[in-house]
């Protein structure tokens, strides 16, 4: 069996595009044009329905008859791996934003290190989109993100909600109070992060869309490293309070008097995960509940 031609007709049929699933496999998408054609001799008959001028492609309906067996193929394969190397039989791979490994898992990845048998991690930080993708596709075994897509394979269970407030540098002998109003807020000089689309709903309902915020971007590291004159701001949450105070202790947290919707966490896994990643993915959802995590 063509080994390679396999794992590029799986990668084609959760991407639907040649380019999709060549980035997938970090071929070029000649490569996977060569692949699938290898698969398709090799077992005489057409699984993809590539025509020109098509943006997405389609399984042909023996390419749908082979999908479960491609996906068996692929778990047989790595169950064979896995054999060989038993020292990987617990292993599991996680993807997350920079919120969620750098300051929500830390503690869920220490003690996944620390369990006997240990387990051992692959970390991903990457956009929410990129990791639906690599769970789809089975390169993460379980993801962590906070929007919601509706995709074939993938499983979305709650995870965590947490609050956004308000991290901002007041004016000088300015009396901060417990909470702050939008008016106090100028956009023109906000750290805008577009958390979610509710949030983006909520924002556009309380300020102007028209008066943008100078900087866009996504990532609260990069408010630390430039928030650094008064009256600048950012909703944050809460589980970054400590590290932006450690950063410049000028800086002040506030609840915002209309409140924005809460920041909504999603455990993402495969429909139909790697046998192998089992273990794992049930040690982890053990480790999560201890801290508060898998339930809202």
């Amino acid at each position: 069996m063509h080994e390679k031609g396999i794992e590029t007709f799986l990668a084609v049929s959760m991407s639907r595009t040649l380019g999709k699933a060549a980035e997938l496999l970090n071929v070029t998408q000649s490569t996977v044009s060569y692949n699938l054609n290898e698969l398709e001799n090799e077992m005489g008959m057409l699984l993809v329905d590539r025509q020109k001028g098509m943006k997405s492609i389609s399984l042909t309906p023996a390419g749908e008859s082979f999908l479960p067996l491609a996906l068996k193929w692929q778990e047989v394969s790595r169950e064979i791996s896995n054999a060989r190397n038993p020292g990987s039989a617990f292993s599991l791979a996680i993807g997350g934003s920079e919120t969620v490994n750098c300051r929500l898992l830390p503690k869920v990845f220490k003690d996944l290190l620390e369990h006997q048998p240990p387990v051992y991690l692959r970390i991903s930080t990457d956009p929410s989109d990129q990791m639906y993708q690599a769970v789809e596709s089975r390169a993460l075994d379980v993801a962590i993100v906070l929007h919601e897509e509706t995709t074939r394979y993938v499983q979305i269970d709650p995870f965590f909600k947490e609050t956004l407030i308000v991290a901002r540098i007041p004016i000088e002998d300015e009396n901060v109070s417990k909470k702050i109003h939008p008016d106090s807020l100028m956009p023109e000089l906000e750290f805008y992060i577009e958390w979610s689309s509710s949030y983006r709903l909520w924002h556009d309902h309380i300020w102007d869309p028209l008066r943008t915020a100078k900087m866009r971007h996504d990532s609260v590291n990069f408010v630390s490293a430039f928030m650094d004159e008064p009256g600048q701001w950012c909703m944050i949450p809460c589980s970054a309070m400590e590290e932006m105070k450690r950063g410049d202790d000028r800086i002040v947290f506030q609840r915002i008097s209309e409140a924005p919707p809460d920041l909504i966490y999603r455990k993402i896994t495969h429909r139909y995960p790697r046998a192998s990643a089992l273990p794992g993915m049930s040690i982890f959802d053990e480790i999560a509940n201890k801290y508060g995590f898998g339930s809202i």
